[in-house]
């Protein structure tokens, strides 16, 4: 038996939640498709939740999400033209693992 992968499913350009549902549908094989679904909005729930609570996630490989704080600082509206003052805030960051950033890198030198 051939499992499928994100690369060998036919997929949109983009990746969506029902996408992540239907392939861990496709290749657990013991779950229903109401239970992959609980299954992605349950991880991305718990990604959501640590975030805002200020924690960092980490995914092994893949790469790590944090909030940031961005200092307030001068920029220029883009309608006007004008300089403007852009408060602080909060942002949201995410640093690849050097596995990810290399198999990208590698995608991209094979495009050329």
């Amino acid at each position: 038996m051939v499992k499928k992968t994100a690369s060998t499913t036919s997929l949109k350009k983009g990746l969506t939640k029902g996408d992540l549902a239907g392939l861990v549908y496709d290749l657990h094989g013991g779950l229903t498709k109401n239970e992959a679904v609980e299954v992605v909005d349950t991880i991305l729930g718990t990604v959501k939740t640590s975030l805002l609570e200020g924690r960092k996630v980490k995914i092994q490989n893949f790469g790590v999400f944090e909030v940031t704080r961005r200092e307030g600082r001068r920029g220029v509206s883009p309608v006007s033209g004008e300089s403007i003052y852009i408060p602080s805030h909060k942002g949201l960051s995410f640093r690849p693992a050097k596995k990810l950033q290399s198999a990208v890198e590698d995608a991209r030198s094979e495009e050329s």
